[in-house]
């Protein structure tokens, strides 16, 4: 089968969406023998979409684990008048206010769709929503004849992103639309009529991401004791992530378990959003106990999530939150906000604690609960890594999004 991902960015380039494309993609290539190439920017950031002077990867083509991925070079001048121009007519609610955001978002690419519509493939795969590659490749699949599957990783509670008649009928026109959890597939099934919905989960690697020997390792160089009580926040340092709402949660917690060590780790770029929770940090009671690692590279991440007694998740935005199941692959308890995706993939008391969305007292005492119990703290983190090896490991996610791909190739040629 001859498959074409579409993607706003790509490995290297990090990120949740980027993750999932290289994974199904190489998969497909070394367990199906299928043929992939993968469209995409030059970005590396997705930053460049709005600002010519983040960094950029060469455009062309490449072969990356056997996947042939050609990048774009993508236009973003006009910024300014291109951000007031859709604030205008989102806050007037004028017509064409959606397409207006999303030339906005971009990433805007000069020939992609052409592009698309020339390259020999059976079947076309787009993510992910709001970028306006997604309805390049609609047109381009749709002008072809070829079949196209959407996953558009819509995050239901982000309405200046992700609410828009445009794309509520682009889902409703695909073939096949991918959510990543029930709670974006009930969010959608009333806006797109028509829309014919798949729920399959992300994707984790569940033995990589399983490595004690790692953790301990990581814990040794950060000169951490085997009595230390480790809080990880793993994700982009970005403000939905609520990341204050931890900080905030610190003295209080540090009052009940006073060697409890707080580890951030994510991709963060010098932004004033980054600058701030920093100044935070420095005005913590105990800020040599808090550990800050910025764009650490993929191999890291089991070690740094075996590292942990925890893992934190507190976002409302979330389509899925991939690092829930991540964090249960290691086998570590989640604690997560009462809101977005979360309360569909955790099961609260069983494989997690859920707690009420900006509650810092709530917060605080789920920690706290967590921090004094190891053994809460191991029932809770093996039954996470049962439900991973049981249904988001890639072994089952990968073949789950094959058969619903070649589904509608055959579909398309009868």
């Amino acid at each position: 089968m001859r498959v074409l991902f579409v993607t706003h960015a790509y490995h290297p380039s990090k990120g949740g969406v980027q993750w999932l494309a290289q994974s199904l993609a190489e998969r497909f290539v070394a367990h199906a023998g299928d043929d992939v190439t993968v469209f995409t920017t030059v970005a590396q950031r997705c930053e460049l979409f709005i600002d010519p002077h983040q960094p950029r990867l060469p455009a062309g083509a490449e072969m990356l684990n056997g996947v042939c991925v050609r990048r774009f070079a993508v236009f973003n001048r006009l910024t300014w008048w291109r951000l007031n121009a859709a604030r205008v007519a989102y806050k007037l609610r004028l017509p064409g206010q959606d397409w207006l955001r999303g030339l906005y978002f971009g990433p805007l690419v000069p020939g992609l769709r052409r592009a698309i519509a020339r390259q020999p493939a059976d079947v076309i795969v787009a993510a992910s929503f709001p970028m306006i590659h997604m309805y390049d490749a609609l047109a381009a699949g749709q002008h072809s004849r070829r079949p196209v599957a959407l996953i558009g990783t819509v995050h239901p509670t982000d309405h200046w992103s992700y609410d828009l008649p445009r794309m509520y009928r682009a889902i409703g026109r695909a073939q096949a639309y991918v959510a990543l959890s029930s709670y974006e597939a009930e969010f959608l099934h009333p806006r797109c009529p028509g829309a014919r919905i798949h729920v399959i989960g992300g994707g984790v690697d569940a033995a990589t991401l399983d490595a004690p020997q790692a953790g301990r390792d990581f814990r040794r160089r950060q000169g951490w004791g085997d009595d230390d009580v480790v809080i990880g926040m793993i994700g982009r340092m970005t403000a939905y992530k609520r990341l204050d709402l931890m900080l905030e949660a610190m003295p209080v917690i540090w009052r009940e378990l006073p060697k409890a060590r707080l580890l951030l780790a994510g991709a963060g770029n010098n932004t004033p959003e980054v600058a701030a929770l920093q100044r935070c940090i420095r005005s913590l009671p105990h800020p040599d106990r808090v550990t800050w690692i910025t764009d650490f590279a993929e191999e890291d991440k089991p070690a740094i999530l075996s590292a942990a007694d925890m893992v934190v998740h507190l976002s409302d935005r979330e389509s899925f939150g991939i690092v829930i199941v991540e964090s249960w692959a290691a086998g570590k308890p989640v604690v997560a906000s009462r809101a977005g995706a979360s309360p569909s993939v955790i099961a609260d008391g069983e494989n997690g604690l859920l707690v009420s969305y900006g509650d810092v007292a709530d917060l605080a005492q789920a920690v706290v609960r967590l921090g004094s119990s190891a053994e809460l703290r191991s029932a809770l983190g093996q039954a996470g890594q049962a439900k991973a090896r049981r249904q988001y490991d890639w072994g089952i996610v990968a073949p789950r999004f094959r058969e619903l791909l070649v589904e509608l190739v055959q579909a398309g040629s009868k």
